[in-house]
């Protein structure tokens, strides 16, 4: 029924938090965008082409656990130096990158070294991508509407206004 509002159940929703500071986010943020970016952008296709949040739950739930295995991996292989990097970004002023450039090369040879993940260059995350995905296209990709109906036949005869037209204030 097209009326009905179908609520998913507290089941459905229920998920693992990703419990970490914006500290921890900023600092893990381009390895996190490289290792996630396929199901980041699952998600995100999935809510554009969608524009109902109820539909992507799996595609949320996909993204959640890749955040949450990508900062275990980070906790189990880089403790030490992340811990260090996130801390620095945490402790300067307005949490700026440029500071804690020490603690990001520890980092990033530390999950060079025991993960193999290579730190993206300066832009490669924002680049267009195209996303082979599995869905199929919804019934309404673009949301358009219906084409209106062509404007009825004027009724009647049109006399010009004898009082001329209102869109000049002088009539000389």
């Amino acid at each position: 029924m097209p009326g009905v509002l179908r609520v998913p159940p507290l089941e459905e929703l229920d998920v693992q938090e990703v419990a970490v500071s914006s500290a921890v986010l900023k600092a893990a943020a381009h390895h996190y965008g490289s290792q996630c970016d396929r199901p980041n952008k699952e998600f995100m296709l999935c809510r554009w082409e969608e524009k109902d949040p109820r539909k992507c739950l799996r595609e949320g739930r996909q993204v959640n656990q890749c955040a949450i295995d990508f900062f275990r991996r980070i906790r189990t292989h880089c403790a030490e130096p992340f811990t260090a990097y996130w801390t620095c970004i945490d402790y300067s002023n307005q949490q700026e990158l440029r500071r804690c450039r020490k603690q990001q090369a520890a980092f990033d040879s530390c999950v060079l070294d025991k993960l193999g993940w290579v730190r993206p260059e300066l832009g490669d995350l924002s680049k267009v991508t195209k996303v082979k995905t599995d869905r199929p296209l919804p019934e309404n990709a673009y949301h358009s509407r219906p084409r209106p109906e062509p404007n009825p036949p004027i009724e009647g005869e049109l006399k010009p206004s004898p009082l001329g037209s209102r869109l000049f204030f002088w009539s000389w």
